[in-house]
Formats: structure tokens, C-alpha cells, sequence
């Protein structure tokens, strides 16, 4: 799935370079998109009485993504298991790699780490992009 928006001033720094924090919010509205192009939002997911929790994320940085640019989100699912499911970034802009990430996740029920509802676990499952467990 492609993600795309285009950069805010108040995402930049002086010299207009979008700040590294802001990256992690981009993989988050990629995400959320994605979610929702399932059917399976992070509102039903609440409504369930789920919640999705961020276990790791890192992004190595490739060039400077500036103000005003439009950045595309390259959004894939890693792998998805019985507790946890990881996504790979990609964020390019003007057809260049500007940046790499990746996160994993868990879901949280009444405060305790739960299997993923199936719905979410066989949707992600048939959206992954190389072989992963089912475990």
C-alpha cells in the first residue's frame, strides 16, 4: 500500500528538512490507512476493547525529505504471528528513497498482551510480503 501527503511547514526545521520524529508519525498514518483499507481500524479495534501497542520502530535515514515535498509512504507488511505483526516503510519523494523503517506490534486486552482478534491476524496475513509465521 502507498501512503501519500505532502510535507507541513511546521514538520521542518529551520532549514525546512522535515525533523526525524516526524518520520515515525508518517509510518503512523500509513498504518492507520492501511487499517482502515481492511476494514479493521484502530476505532473498531478500541470498540473491541483492543489496543494496538508499539513494541519497536527504528528508520535509518537515506536524504533529507524538505518542506512542500509530496512524500509517498511505502507501506508492507513483515510478518504477522499469534501475539505481534511488523510493517516495513519506505518514504520516497520525487521518485528518490529518502528514508527506510520498520515496527512491531502488539495488541493489549483489559492491560494484558492478547492473540490478535482473527479478523486483523488472517487480514494482515494475506496482505504480508514475504513468508512469515502463522504461529
Amino acid at each position: 500500500m502507498v501512503y501519500k501527503r505532502r510535507v507541513q511547514f511546521y514538520e521542518t526545521d529551520a532549514q525546512g528538512v522535515v525533523h526525524h520524529s516526524n518520520y515515525f508519525r508518517y509510518f503512523e498514518e500509513a498504518r492507520g490507512e492501511l487499517l482502515r483499507s481492511l476494514g479493521i481500524p484502530y476505532s473498531k479495534l478500541r470498540g473491541m476493547g483492543y489496543e494496538v501497542v508499539l513494541l519497536e520502530a527504528s528508520c535509518t535515514f537515506k536524504k533529507p525529505v524538505y518542506y512542500d515535498e509530496l512524500v509517498e509512504i511505502d507501506l508492507e507488511v513483515e510478518e504477522v504471528s499469534r501475539f505481534t505483526f511488523s510493517f516495513r516503510y519506505k518514504v520516497l519523494a520525487r521518485g528518490e528513497l529518502r528514508a527506510e523503517g520498520r515496527t512491531r506490534h502488539c495488541i493489549l486486552k483489559n492491560g494484558r498482551i492478547a492473540s490478535l482478534p482473527e479478523e486483523l491476524r488472517e487480514r494482515l496475513f494475506e496482505r504480508r510480503s514475504s513468508p512469515c509465521s502463522r504461529g
